[in-house]
């Protein structure tokens, strides 16, 4: 099989971009008009920007995601697989994340001062110590073990380094209902990922659903995440902490380069 690449769900979906037949701009060969619409819409990157301001805006909140992967088979044919991802956060230092593929189940758990990552149907875990923040912490794991948390730009969005730079493209496409909530449809372009969010109307502009295309991998397999919120939620100091028991066992995770394995 060849999944998708991962990457970009979390990296790049602070500057990630739409393409499709039925959206499809002129063609590149063709002389722009003087009317013609341009190709980055500056109201859609303020959208990007206001919903960023507000999820940096939230102290604590509890998201539930659906998500759906494509896997392109050596034949071409695509294989759906499905993911759901329910995540709680109180910043700037707690973040947990319970995770249930088609596969497996993982639990994630950030205290402030270590990471624990759990495999609850195999009863092995790992705890290493973390960096003093959220932020700090999800670039840490990424760089020095290659773990990629769930939802992890929801916490990147309008901070430095989400890539909203290498937006080529960026229109409204209209409005829609996300389960009964009226929402903003926006679709960007890059130079290999095309994709759409729906940002909630109102007072509280959160991401309600989006849809990534990596147009470099073959078939171009498509990520599709519909997000559930509760910004009222302030979950307990224990949900972020894992206490093991005589039936879990310790194990060691893999350093991804020659760094020390502590930050």
């Amino acid at each position: 099989m060849k999944p998708i690449d991962p990457r970009p769900v979390l990296l790049l979906l602070a500057g990630l971009t739409l393409s499709g037949a039925a959206l499809a701009e002129e063609p590149r060969e063709a002389a722009p008009s003087e009317d013609a619409t341009p190709l980055i819409d500056p109201a859609a990157m303020q959208a990007l920007e206001r919903m960023g301001a507000y999820l940096r805006g939230l102290q604590s909140f509890s998201v539930k995601a659906e998500d759906t992967l494509d896997e392109v088979l050596e034949s071409g044919q695509k294989i759906q697989l499905t993911k759901t991802v329910e995540l709680q956060a109180r910043r700037p230092d707690r973040l947990r994340a319970d995770v249930e593929t088609d596969r497996k189940a993982r639990e994630l758990y950030y205290d402030g001062r270590n990471f624990t990552l759990v495999a609850p149907e195999s009863r092995y875990y790992t705890t290493i110590p973390a960096p003093p923040t959220i932020r700090e912490t999800l670039e840490y794991l990424q760089a020095k073990y290659d773990v990629e948390f769930p939802l992890a730009d929801l916490f990147l969005w309008g901070e430095s380094g989400d890539d909203s730079g290498a937006i080529q493209e960026a229109m409204r496409v209209g409005a829609s209902r996300i389960a009964g909530q009226l929402a903003d449809h926006y679709a960007f372009r890059q130079a290999d990922v095309d994709w759409q969010i729906w940002i909630a109307q109102g007072e509280a502009p959160l991401p309600l659903r989006y849809v990534i295309t990596s147009k470099d991998v073959e078939g171009e397999p498509q990520f599709t995440a519909n997000l559930s919120w509760d910004t009222t939620a302030k979950p307990e100091e224990a949900v972020f902490s894992f206490t093991p028991t005589k039936d879990d066992h310790p194990i060691t995770i893999v350093v991804t380069d020659d760094a020390p394995a502590t930050p």
